[in-house]
């Protein structure tokens, strides 16, 4: 017996756990949950037909059932209600679920409004069925996410560790396995390719820990082993890199990129746009009225410009209705308003409390300056303690990754007015960042709903 066979019979006698893949799971999860959500719209249309008619269908009734749930088919592939990762999340699961039946309503009703064929039983009904759809709905998608936790053990993907030289053992439940006892990936022989297949066939995912010098070898290997595979480069852990790219030929490493895509940004310009458009037209006589007070009350223009800094990290002129003596203002920002400032003016005091000192940013809206939710942009010589923002958290700069708002996740939760202490300005940031890394357009319209709470913070001086 050769050397490479004594050694694959004796890696043999070792026992090596597998991992199966989870895609059929997953698959049938989607599906058992779509069938519930097909049976739950047919038991709310057959109740309100039941109580409405007596059992007697009416056409209007019977045409909404045979459309409904094709069109919520396609709404909620839309909105992603069935991929894996909503099904593992509760309220993700449920919030997306509502949310595609919200939609077919709305289409729903559009159709038989345009053909005529709504009846007053169904405008009765609509309101019924549609919360007694989504009730079951809900309660379904409650019961199947913890089920699908359960059933793909808290993780959509089967993932297999391969540690070439490095202590074996296991992370967060996944298989780790030291390959040293049946592969070397420089010396590959049939009979250890074998044992290699037999380990990551079930794999959804294999991640290698090796040495630089070995990463060659086992890319090498792993491209002829129809897997997903990853090398864990400890190196790379203070880069935090995103991707690999190319350029002129040659592997480069992603380590940064906006936090909206293009679709992500042309939804949230076209919402700025028209919103702030609007807001701007309704508000007018109102923004008449302030600016003569204004005028009227002390002598100066009505507005107060400011440099601050925007999206990259670039300076703009922020405008905001003026609020101090012409003679006391701060362009520099170097001191912040405190509470009973006697720099501000009477009228300054009043529309501060109300926020309504921060309504001409509609025009920094309107310019591409700024945008209706983003982190609130700063004065260059801002300062918490005496300190620079930047000199407190050197992750200050990230927050500019995209355009500053009027309002923000950070105001919503009261993070607002003066920053008098280093722990003010930390918890900013850490919001802001928290905006940037779960941004979503119905986040958005959450953190606009909620701002009108806010108008009026005792913060606000």
């Amino acid at each position: 017996m050769n050397k490479h066979a004594a050694d694959f019979f004796q890696a043999s006698a070792v026992y090596v756990p597998r991992r199966t893949s989870k895609d059929r799971t997953r698959l049938r999860l989607a599906v058992m949950l779509l069938a519930f959500d097909v049976v739950a719209i047919k038991i709310a249309f057959l109740a309100i037909n039941g109580f409405f008619t007596g059992g007697t269908m009416l056409p209007a009734t019977g045409f909404a059932e045979a459309t409904v749930i094709p069109i919520y088919f396609i709404c909620a592939f839309l909105v992603r209600a069935y991929s894996g990762p909503v099904m593992l999340r509760c309220g993700s699961s449920i919030a997306r679920v509502l949310l595609a039946l919200l939609i077919t309503a709305g289409v729903l009703g559009l159709i038989l409004f345009s053909l005529k064929a709504g009846t007053q039983v169904l405008h009765l009904s609509g309101p019924i069925l549609l919360g007694l759809a989504g009730a079951l709905m809900a309660i379904i998608h409650f019961c199947h996410a913890r089920y699908a936790n359960s059933a793909l053990e808290g993780s959509l993907l089967s993932v297999v560790e391969l540690r070439d030289g490095s202590a074996t053992g296991s992370e967060g439940g996944n298989v780790g396995l030291d390959t040293r006892i049946f592969f070397d990936p420089a010396n590959p022989t049939p009979d250890s390719f074998d044992r290699l297949g037999g380990v990551i066939a079930g794999a959804d995912r294999v991640i290698v820990h090796c040495g630089h010098e070995r990463r060659a070898v086992w890319a090498h290997v792993l491209q002829g082993m129809n897997v997903h595979a990853e090398f864990m480069v400890k190196e790379w852990d203070d880069l935090r890199p995103l991707g690999i790219s190319e350029h002129n030929g040659r592997r480069t490493l992603v380590v940064a990129c906006g936090p909206l895509n293009f679709h992500d940004r042309m939804i949230k310009r076209c919402f700025d746009i028209a919103l702030s458009t609007v807001a701007l037209i309704v508000l007018f006589p109102a923004l008449l009225v302030i600016g003569l007070a204004i005028k009227l009350e002390s002598p100066g223009p009505v507005f107060f410009v400011q440099p601050r800094i925007g999206r990259q990290n670039k300076l703009f002129s922020l405008i905001k209705f003026r609020s101090m003596r012409q003679d006391c203002c701060d362009t520099a920002g170097t001191q912040s308003t405190c509470r009973y400032d006697p720099r501000v003016t009477r009228v300054g005091n009043f529309i501060r409390r109300t926020s309504i000192d921060e309504l001409p940013q509609i025009l920094n809206i309107l310019r591409g300056d700024m945008s209706v939710v983003g982190p609130r942009p700063h004065a260059v010589s801002s300062t918490a303690e005496d300190q620079l923002f930047w000199d407190i958290d050197n992750r200050y700069w990230h927050r500019h990754a995209c355009r500053p708002g009027m309002t923000g996740l950070a105001q919503i939760q009261g993070l607002r007015g003066a920053t008098e202490c280093v722990k003010d300005l930390t918890d900013r940031v850490e919001a802001d960042l928290q905006y940037l890394r779960g941004w979503s357009f119905w986040g958005d319209l959450k953190i606009v709903a909620m701002t009108f709470k806010v108008l009026c913070h005792p913060n606000s001086f």
